[in-house]
C-alpha cells in the first residue's frame, strides 16, 4: 500500500499575514489505534508539515475527547486511524459542529461511531479491498480541492476504503477498480468526500492518496489543506495567493513548473489577478501571469489557476529561490516563497558510472548465500556474536545481513561483529528500517535514525576499515509513504555519499512485486541503485517465482544485481505467519539460485539449527552450491 505525501516546498500566505504561522494545527494519533497498528503510515504527515514550516501539536485520545481542548485548533489532521475510542469520536464530531475543520486521510475503517462517520460524510461500512486497474476520476473538476488535478490510473492497490458516501455531502472524486477473486467484480467507491456539519467542515481522502505518488496526488493534498485553512482566512481577507512546485527536484533539461492559485470570495468571480514570479539564483527576469477568477465548482469560492514553466536546460545543479506576489484590483497578494533543486548533473554522473560499478561489485554480490535478522541475543540485549557465527557457519552462509533496529546497541554491536565475520570469510550487509517503521510505536534505527545521508556516510567510513562490509539495504523502500523522504534527489545524494566513502559498497533497496515494472520509478532511481532485494511474497507456492524473477530482470536491466529474499518464517506483512513447508523451501531456494545473483533468507530460524528443517534444508543447499562455485 502506497502512502502518498507531497514532495514540494511551498508556503501559503494571505495579505500581510502568513497563514503558515498563524494557523493552529493538530495531528490526531490515537493510542487505541496504535495498540494494534503500531503507528503504521502515521510518521509522514508530521514530517511533511515540519518541512513546510507549519507548526502543530500532536494530540491523542484524551485531548480528542475534550471539545474545549480541541476548540483552539483551526485544523485537525489524521491519517490511517482505524480504531478510535467513542469519546474521541464524539469530541471530534463536536469540534466540527462548532466550526472546526478536519482533514482525514484513509477511512476510519473499524470505527462505527455514527457521529464521526456523519461528520466525515461516509456510511458505516468499510471494506478491505485489494484492487487491480484502479482508476481515479473527478466528479467536480472545478472544485478548489480538484484544481490542477487530472484523472489517473494505478496498476494495483490495497486498502480499507469506506464504501459509500452519506446523503447530502459533496463527492468530489470517485475511484473504481476490479476486485480480485474467482469472479472479478467491478467496484466503485467515493474517493474524496467534502462534508459540512454545523459551522465546520471535513474533507475525507478515502484511501485515495495511497494510489499515486506523482503530482496529481500531491496537488490534491495541498489543495485540501489550502481549502480548509482558507475558510477562516477568507472570512477576514477577500483573497489569498498560493504557489507550489510540480516537483521540488528537477533534472535538467526538464523545466521547473510552478502552479499558481488565487482563492477568493465568490463575489470576486469575474475579476482577474496578476501574479509576478521571480527567480533568485536562476534565470534573470520576472514572469507575469494573469489568473481570471471563476466560480469554483460547487463551492462558495472563486478560483484562478495558472502554471508557469522556467527553463533549466543550460543550468547547473543548484537551489533556486522563487517568489510569487500579485495584485487583485487594490488587494495585494503574497508574497509566497518556494525552493527548487536542480539535480540533473548528479543523476547523469551516477548513470555514467553504472557499467563500471557492476564490474566492481560483481565479485562481492554474485553468488551470495546469506541470511537476515533473527540473531541470538544475550540477557542484556547484546547480539550474541559467537553464537551467531556458529549459526552462520553451520548453514554454510557466505553473507549475513545485519539489521539495525531491534536495540540501540545494534550499531555498536556491528562494529564488534565485522572483524569476527571477516576472520571467517563472511561478507556483511547492513539493513536500515525506513520512515514507515521508525518512531511512534516502532523502534528507531540508532543512532542516526532517519538521516539516511548520514547513515550512508558512516557505513561507507566503516567499510574502509572492514572490507567485508559490502552493501547497504533499506527495507520496504517503496512502501508506506516512504517515497516522501526517498525522493530521487535524496537517494541520488545518498548513493553519491556512499560511493564517495567507498565505491565497493552497494546500495540495494528492498522492492516488492507491486513496484516491479514501474518505468517511472526505474527512470528516476536507476542511476542511484546497484540492484534490488526482491521479496517473493507468495508464501504458499513457488509457482509464480520464475515468472516474477524474469520480470524483475527485464525491469532492472543487465547491469544491476537481482538479490532474492526468501521468506523462511513468514512475512510481517502477511496474515499467514506459519512456517514454509520443506517442499516450498527447496523449490524457491533452487529457482532463486538459478535465476538470481544471490539469496538472502528472511529470518531463518537458527535457534535449534539442524533440528529445524528450514535451517537443515538451507544448510544442505548452501553447502552444495558453495562447493559447486569453487
Amino acid at each position: 500500500m502506497r502512502l502518498l505525501m507531497p514532495a514540494f516546498v511551498a508556503s501559503l500566505l494571505c495579505p500581510a499575514m502568513p497563514l503558515a504561522q498563524t494557523a493552529r494545527l493538530a495531528i490526531y494519533q490515537s493510542e487505541e489505534n496504535a495498540k494494534e497498528y503500531h503507528g503504521i503510515h502515521q510518521g509522514h504527515l508530521p514530517n511533511w508539515l515540519k518541512e513546510h514550516g507549519l507548526t502543530f501539536d500532536v494530540i491523542g485520545d484524551e485531548v480528542a475527547g475534550d471539545p474545549a481542548a480541541l476548540a483552539k485548533y483551526d485544523l485537525i489532521l489524521a491519517t490511517s486511524a482505524y480504531l478510535i475510542p467513542d469519546a474521541a469520536c464524539e469530541g471530534l464530531a463536536h469540534y466540527v459542529e462548532q466550526g472546526g475543520h478536519l482533514l482525514w486521510i484513509d477511512s476510519p475503517a473499524r470505527t462505527r461511531h455514527a457521529g464521526l462517520r456523519a461528520v466525515l460524510g461516509v456510511e458505516a461500512a468499510s471494506t478491505y479491498a485489494p484492487l487491480h486497474e484502479v482508476a481515479f476520476t473527478l466528479d467536480d473538476p472545478e472544485h478548489p480541492v480538484c484544481a490542477g488535478v487530472d484523472p489517473w490510473k494505478a496498476q494495483d492497490a490495497v486498502g480499507n476504503p469506506a464504501t459509500q458516501a452519506a446523503e447530502n455531502v459533496a463527492v468530489l472524486a470517485t475511484w473504481r477498480g476490479t476486485a480480485r477473486g474467482e469472479q472479478p467484480t467491478e467496484v466503485t467507491f467515493p474517493a474524496i468526500v467534502f462534508a459540512h456539519t454545523g459551522r465546520g467542515s471535513a474533507l475525507l481522502y478515502n484511501w485515495l492518496l495511497w494510489l499515486d505518488r506523482g503530482t496529481q496526488g500531491r496537488a490534491l493534498l495541498a489543495n485540501g489543506i489550502d481549502l480548509l485553512l482558507a475558510q477562516k482566512t477568507l472570512a477576514e481577507h477577500p483573497a489569498l495567493l498560493r504557489a507550489a512546485l510540480d516537483r521540488s527536484e528537477v533534472r535538467q533539461p526538464e523545466p521547473i513548473r510552478v502552479r499558481l492559485k488565487v482563492l477568493a470570495r465568490q463575489a470576486l468571480a469575474g475579476q482577474e489577478a496578476e501574479v509576478t514570479l521571480k527567480v533568485a539564483g536562476g534565470p534573470t527576469g520576472a514572469r507575469k501571469t494573469r489568473l481570471p477568477l471563476k466560480r469554483a465548482g460547487d463551492s462558495n469560492l472563486a478560483l484562478g489557476t495558472a502554471t508557469v514553466e522556467i527553463p533549466t536546460r543550460a543550468e547547473n545543479d543548484a537551489n533556486w529561490q522563487l517568489s510569487a506576489a500579485g495584485e487583485l484590483g487594490t488587494l495585494k497578494l503574497g508574497p509566497v516563497s518556494l525552493t527548487a533543486t536542480l539535480c540533473g548533473q548528479l543523476a547523469a554522473r551516477l548513470a555514467k558510472e553504472e557499467r563500471a560499478r557492476y564490474d566492481l561489485l560483481k565479485p562481492l554480490l554474485q553468488g551470495t548465500l546469506g541470511d537476515y535478522d533473527a540473531e541470538p541475543r544475550t540477557e542484556d540485549g547484546q547480539v550474541d556474536i559467537p553464537r551467531l557465527m556458529q549459526m552462520i557457519q553451520g548453514a554454510h552462509m557466505n553473507m549475513y545481513d545485519w539489521l539495525i533496529w531491534h536495540s540501540p546497541n545494534d550499531w555498536e554491536d556491528l562494529h564488534k561483529f565485522l572483524p569476527v565475520a571477516r576472520q571467517h570469510g563472511i561478507k556483511v550487509w547492513v539493513t536500515l528500517c525506513p520512515p514507515s517503521e521508525q518512531g511512534g510505536n516502532w523502534p528507531w534505527s540508532e543512532p542516526y535514525r532517519l538521516d539516511f545521508i548520514r547513515w550512508a556516510a558512516e557505513i561507507g567510513k566503516l567499510s574502509q576499515q572492514y572490507d567485508n562490509l559490502v552493501a547497504l539495504v533499506i527495507d520496504d523502500f517503496w512502501s508506506g509513504g516512504n517515497h516522501q523522504l526517498f525522493t530521487p534527489d535524496y537517494i541520488a545524494k545518498l548513493a553519491a555519499t556512499l560511493r564517495a566513502q567507498n565505491p565497493r559498497v552497494a546500495f540495494l533497496p528492498t522492492i516488492y512485486w507491486r513496484t516491479i515494472g514501474d518505468e517511472q520509478w526505474m527512470e528516476e532511481y536507476h542511476a542511484s541503485i546497484d540492484g534490488i532485494v526482491f521479496p517473493y511474497a507468495e508464501l504458499e507456492t513457488g509457482d509464480q517465482l520464475a515468472e516474477q524473477l524474469r520480470a524483475c530482470r527485464d525491469w532492472i536491466g543487465p547491469h544491476k544485481f537481482l538479490l532474492m529474499n526468501v521468506y523462511a518464517s513468514g512475512s510481517s506483512g502477511s496474515g499467514q505467519k506459519g512456517p514454509r513447508t520443506p517442499e516450498y523451501m527447496r523449490k524457491v531456494l533452487t529457482i532463486s539460485r538459478q535465476m538470481c545473483d544471490g539469496i538472502r533468507i528472511y529470518c531463518l530460524p537458527k535457534g535449534k539449527m539442524q533440528e529445524d528443517y528450514r535451517y537443515a534444508i538451507t544448510a544442505e543447499l548452501y553447502e552444495k552450491w558453495s562447493k559447486e562455485s569453487r
